[in-house]
């Protein structure tokens, strides 16, 4: 957010200014009561309101009686161009916003545009006075941190104000050795009443325990009635048992028979299916038997006859005479180009310089990468670049030997015309003749005038005298004659004293002709002393010159020895590269990517060539595999050249026994039809009996039998079982175990005699009970003992309150402290990081950091490792620091809370160099944040090259009010 106009309807003294701001730093200067405060305050007043009658802050309402108020006119990030006007009305003032697009705004919309700060939080980042500062050396060190911690926080000084009123309520409400708070009082009336109960109670020690024992008896009583109808439930459940335990033993006996048998199912008419399937498989059988002899016979016949796996590998072999035929012209092929490339191979080492084997092993291995060739191309760059710095450099050497032996010669030049020593002498001589020209003046005056004229004449020559020797000081720069004048002077006024006294009736003597000759031999000196200050400068001058051409030969040649290093080492990198492949001799670099390029072409070639081999020795592998197929087809032993002949005659004489056999084969087809439907019927009928056997769960005959009257006898007795439980289900359920017939008979007995006791029991706890009734009633017609047990719970509930209200100022307080020490873990490293790169530019580097100890103190740590606590260092240091914090938070919420800096002369403590790094920082920083800097400091104005000048005293004079 930047503010870019004020417009100031009535504020104070000023009415009817225009004040047009600009981005970065903006300066207020204006003498004392110019009216810098006034304009800072109207900006605060505009943006968050006027301050309200009652309150400590000026309202500032023009003291010309004109309309109260103005507008700020600010350029936002999220809604553009906005103006905020806001004139006196209700309370603070009633606020308009526009909008660039035209539409208006009131209060509640200003909060959006001001990011939800008031006033408040405004200052306690981004507006900050001298008047702030001066406080640090009247507060503790406490207080010194607890500032600094609200400047790097947001929302600090709101939350410490508060903790404050909650520990100041929780002390007026409990002090652990007080008297006077609230509930140090309430707790004493309510030991005072409790003595008075423990009095009382002692008078009726006997009602509480009649009133303890009315309530064991019915608690006693509560229990009899449970152990009642647990005893009724018993002797249901023994005349359930009596009448069920017939049949749970005989379902008992059935649930072990039928955990003996493991026969879950058995197939339905399993038997019968059983044996007409198996005597079916066993025809099939003997079917597929014979058909598979007789079709056995045949096959023998037929193979004896004519083969067709025999002929149909022929067939396929003679099928593939082409590819034979293409497999031995490539072989030819690729070894002419075998020949070919290894001949091109030797010529391209041969203009390599390849020695041997082995250098042409290395060569084949070399690294020819793009990447390899990349950074020797940049090696050769930077081999150009040494050379083309050193043949400058040279030049630049030459130039400026040529400049010193010119600079030389016009020094020698020069001193041939030098005054001589006389000369320089004589130029000396200058103020002397001024005084003699001076003292002739001043004789003749004295004695050309009437004495009555003359009695001021003394203190106006002694004044002329005196000037002159000053002068000559000045001129010469022998400050020994202004001395020796001054005392001249001094007696020259002795003498005209005397003189006047004595001589008023002498004749006057005639000096005009000595003053013109000391004037001529005057001037004539003066322009000799000129002449030699004139000689002196030139030779200082070319001195100088001379000076700084020798410093740029000393600098050109250690830069000439840079860069020949350079060189060197570049021709040392090229030169390892060739000595690590064999080369001896170093090329030159124009030439190494035609060396690259060769070596590639070498390795391709040699790659071509391994890959040649390998499809050479491939083709012959296949031509031998293919021989050797054809020998094992035919049973001969064939050759290269006559291979396929022979094949073609083999397969011409197999095609004439291939009728014959197909005559065979027709038979053979309706055999094995035949047999494959047997086989298919076989097949089935022996799964049909697997499944029979596998839904009775066995894997033999036998077993299927056993299965089979074993499922029967499971069924007979869950029948039985079904039966037994559809008994017991109306009887009912029992929760009682199974027992003897004398345990059960003893079991009653002992439930009859608990029963009699119960009846028993019970009436004497009633009777018991009404007399303890009637006791109690005759003690609770005393109503002294009442009033004061609830005047003592009255207490007890107005104590509760107070500490309900004691316990919620403590929850505040704690909780306050927790969202502190929050703030101190998340917020303040990031601020603090800030702080100290800001606090460390400030002082220079003198101090490192900025950190806060483990009992809550900032401390300044020294360059040399010190710690200083902030209390310790001075009040300008103390300042810098505070300040560091504040631009630290205002660096962290630069992203969502951009406001602007408002300054009033906070660095009057500052001394000359630590303003200027307080300057450079605001210079740093002025790209993310506006600064407007309120100061009657004049220097101020001119450290800031860039800065917007606003002189307040002028304002007055270019009054004008823009409208909306």
């Amino acid at each position: 957010m930047r503010i870019q106009k004020l417009v100031i309807y009535g504020f104070g003294q000023h009415e009817n200014v225009t004040i047009n701001l600009k981005d970065g730093i903006n300066v207020f200067f204006g003498n004392n009561e110019a009216g810098k405060t006034t304009i800072q305050q109207f900006i605060l007043a505009v943006m968050f309101g006027f301050p309200l009658r009652n309150q400590s802050n000026m309202r500032y309402e023009p003291k010309g009686g004109g309309r109260h108020g103005g507008q700020v006119h600010i350029n936002h990030s999220e809604f553009g161009h906005v103006v905020i006007e806001r004139v006196k009305g209700k309370s603070a003032g009633d606020v308009t916003v526009f909008f660039e697009d035209g539409t208006r705004g009131d209060e509640e919309t200003l909060k959006k545009v001001l990011y939800r700060y008031d006033r408040n939080s405004f200052e306690s980042i981004f507006s900050f006075s001298i008047h702030q500062l001066q406080n640090f050396d009247k507060m503790t060190e406490v207080e010194l941190s607890r500032t600094l911690l609200s400047s790097g926080t947001t929302g600090v000084d709101t939350l410490t104000k508060l903790e404050q009123r909650a520990t100041k309520e929780m002390s007026g409400l409990f002090k652990k050795s007080g008297r006077n708070p609230e509930m140090n009082m309430k707790i004493e009336e309510i030991r005072m009443l409790d003595q008075k109960l423990k009095e009382a109670r002692a008078e009726i020690d006997q009602y509480e325990p009649a009133i303890l024992r009315i309530a064991e008896i019915d608690g006693e009583l509560e229990n009899l009635n449970h152990v009642e109808l647990h005893v009724k439930q018993q002797n249901e459940q023994f005349a359930k048992l009596l009448q069920a335990k017939p049949l749970l033993e005989k379902q008992k006996q059935l649930q072990s028979e039928l955990a003996i048998n493991q026969q879950a199912n058995f197939p339905i008419e399993g038997i019968r299916r059983y044996e007409k399937a198996k005597d079916r498989m066993h025809e099939a059988k003997i079917q597929v038997e014979q058909l598979q002899f007789a079709i056995q016979q045949q096959l023998e016949q037929l193979n004896e006859l004519w083969s067709y796996e025999q002929t149909r590998e022929k067939e396929e072999l003679l099928a593939k005479e082409s590819e034979w035929h293409h497999w031995l012209l490539r072989k030819q092929q690729l070894t002419s180009d075998l020949e070919q490339a290894k001949a091109d191979i030797q010529q391209q080492a041969r203009m390599l310089g390849v020695k041997d084997k082995s250098h042409f092993s290395q060569v084949i291995a070399m690294d020819v990468s793009l990447q390899k060739e990349e950074h020797f191309q940049q090696v050769m760059h930077r081999l150009q670049q040494a050379e083309e710095a050193i043949r400058f450099e040279r030049q630049s050497w030459e130039r400026t030997k040529i400049e010193r032996e010119e600079i030389e010669s016009r020094m020698q030049q020069l001193r041939a015309s030098a005054p001589t020593e006389m000369e320089q002498q004589q130029s000396g001589n200058v103020q002397k003749l001024i005084r003699q020209v001076a003292e002739l003046k001043a004789r003749q005056q004295l004695e050309t005038e009437p004495a009555a004229v003359t009695t001021n004449i003394p203190q106006i020559i002694t004044i002329m005298i005196c000037i002159a020797s000053i002068l000559g000081a000045i001129l010469s720069g022998n400050w020994t004659i202004a001395i020796g004048g001054i005392v001249l002077a001094g007696l020259i006024f002795v003498l005209l004293k005397k003189m006047n006294q004595g001589t008023s009736d002498r004749k006057p003597d005639d000096y005009s002709s000595q003053i013109a000759a000391l004037e001529q031999e005057l001037s004539s000196t003066e322009h000799l002393a000129n002449r030699v200050r004139l000689y002196n400068e030139r030779i200082d001058q070319l001195k100088e010159k001379l000076q700084d051409q020798h410093r740029l030969t000393v600098k050109v040649e250690q830069s000439i020895g840079i860069q020949e290093a350079k060189c060197e080492e570049a021709k040392e990198t090229l030169s390892d590269f060739l000595q690590l492949h064999g080369f001896t001799e170093l090329l030159h670099p124009k030439l190494f990517p035609e060396l690259f390029k060769r070596i590639r072409h070498i390795q391709e070639q040699q790659q071509s060539i391994s890959q040649k081999l390998t499809d050479v020795q491939s083709l012959e592998e296949k031509i031998q595999k293919r021989l050797k197929k054809m020998s094992e087809a035919t049973g001969e032993a064939l050759s290269k050249e006559h291979a396929y002949h022979r094949l073609r005659e083999i397969c011409n004489t197999a095609k004439t026994n291939r009728k014959e056999h197909e005559m065979y084969q027709v038979k053979m087809k309706e055999w094995e039809a035949q047999l494959s439907e047997k086989e298919k019927l076989f097949d089935a009928l022996s799964e049909d009996i697997q499944k029979l056997w596998s839904e009775a769960q066995v894997d033999s005959e036998r077993g299927f039998y056993e299965a089979d009257v074993a499922y029967r006898l499971k069924q007979t007795l869950q029948q039985e079982y079904q039966s037994i439980q559809a008994q017991l289900k109306s009887i009912g359920e029992i929760a009682m175990s199974t027992v003897n017939h004398e345990e059960q008979e003893a079991q009653l007995t002992q439930l009859k005699e608990q029963a009699n006791n119960l009846t028993k029991s019970r009436q004497d706890l009633l009777e018991e009970k009404a007399l303890l009734r009637q006791l109690t009633s005759s003690m609770l017609s005393d109503e002294n003992y009442g009033y004061m047990l609830q005047q003592f719970e009255q207490k007890k509930t107005e104590l509760a309150e107070l500490a309900h209200k004691w316990s919620i100022n403590k929850v505040v307080s704690e909780a306050i402290r927790q969202t502190m020490h929050n703030l101190k873990e998340n917020r303040l490293p990031f601020v603090l990081e800030k702080a100290q790169q800001f606090f460390t530019h400030l002082t220079n580097g003198r101090y490192e950091s900025l950190e806060v100890n483990d009992e809550g103190i900032f401390e300044a740590v020294h360059s040399q490792g010190m710690r200083y606590r902030i209390a310790e260092l001075s009040q300008a240091t103390k300042e810098q620091a505070y300040i560091a914090m504040r631009f630290a938070l205002a660096e962290s919420l630069v992203g969502s809370v951009p406001f602007p800096f408002v300054m009033d002369d906070p660095f009057v403590h500052f001394d000359r160099f630590r303003v200027k790094q307080m300057v450079q920082l605001m210079s740093d920083l002025e790209n993310h944040h506006q600064f407007l800097y309120f100061t009657c400091h004049e220097e101020m104005t001119a450290i800031w090259t860039d800065a917007h000048i606003i002189d307040v005293a002028l304002l007055q004079k270019e009054r004008s009010v823009s409208p909306v």
